[in-house]
C-alpha cells in the first residue's frame, strides 16, 4: 500500500464535508491489508478492515471510506487504478458514518417529519425514479435540494448541497438509513444520484459484511 494515499483521502474528506474534522488516520497508512479493528456501537459489534477506517466520531461512531462501484476500501490505491484523475477519484468516494441510532427520528421518516414542511412546492423528475424539490429560502436547509423516491422518501431520500465554487465545495449528497441499532449516514457525489440504488446497496453490504 502506498502511504501517500492517506493525504489524498483526507483532502477528499475535507472537500466533501467542508471541515477539517474528517480525515483518515495517518497512523494506519503503513498497516497491513489484513489488519482489522473490532468496534462496538450501541451494542452492535463490527469487525472492520483497517483500510476502510477514518476518524472516530464524537458521537461514539466511526467513519468508513470506500470507492464506488465495488466498495473497495479507500485505503488501497490499487483499487482505483482505472481512475487516473484525482477529481474523478474524489467523485467515486463514498463515506459511510456509523453512529448510535437516533431514538427520536427513524431515517425512513426523515422526509415526512423533518424536511417536508420546508420544501418548495415546485418539483421535477430526476433519473433513477427520483423526485427533486428545493428547500424554501429562509428555511434551515436553504440552498439545498431533496431527492427522494415518492411519495414520502421512505425507501430513499438524499439532501444535496449545491456546489460552491468560491469555497471549492462540490455538489454532495447525504442519505441516512437504519441498520439494526445504528444509523448509517452515507455521503457521496451528486453525480452518483442516478445510481442511488447501487450506492445504498453497497453501503448496506459494507455494514452487514462487518457485523460479528
Amino acid at each position: 500500500m502506498r502511504p501517500a494515499l492517506w493525504p489524498i483521502v483526507a483532502v477528499a474528506l475535507l472537500t466533501i464535508v467542508g471541515t477539517a474534522y474528517w480525515r483518515l488516520a495517518a497512523a494506519r497508512s503503513h498497516a497491513s491489508p489484513t489488519v482489522r479493528t473490532h468496534i462496538e456501537i450501541s451494542g452492535e459489534k463490527f469487525d472492520l478492515d483497517n483500510r476502510y477506517l477514518g476518524a472516530r466520531r464524537e458521537d461514539g461512531g466511526i467513519e468508513l471510506a470506500a470507492f464506488f462501484p465495488n466498495f473497495a476500501p479507500a485505503g488501497d490505491i490499487g483499487d482505483i487504478t482505472a481512475h487516473t484523475d484525482i477529481d474523478d477519484r474524489f467523485g467515486h468516494l463514498v463515506f459511510v458514518g456509523l453512529k448510535p441510532a437516533d431514538p427520536k427520528l427513524d431515517p425512513a421518516e426523515r422526509t415526512a417529519r423533518l424536511y417536508l414542511r420546508f420544501l418548495d412546492e415546485t418539483s421535477w423528475s430526476h433519473p433513477g425514479g427520483l423526485v427533486a424539490r428545493a428547500f424554501e429560502p429562509g428555511s434551515p436547509f436553504e440552498g439545498d435540494e431533496l431527492f427522494f423516491v415518492p411519495p414520502e422518501g421512505r425507501l430513499f431520500s438524499a439532501r444535496c448541497h449545491r456546489s460552491d465554487p468560491s469555497r471549492n465545495l462540490p455538489n454532495t449528497c447525504i442519505a441516512v438509513f437504519r441498520a439494526g441499532a445504528v444509523d448509517a449516514q452515507v455521503r457521496f457525489s451528486a453525480d452518483l444520484l442516478s445510481d442511488w440504488e447501487a450506492v445504498m446497496k453497497g453501503a448496506h453490504g459494507l455494514i452487514e459484511a462487518a457485523r460479528r
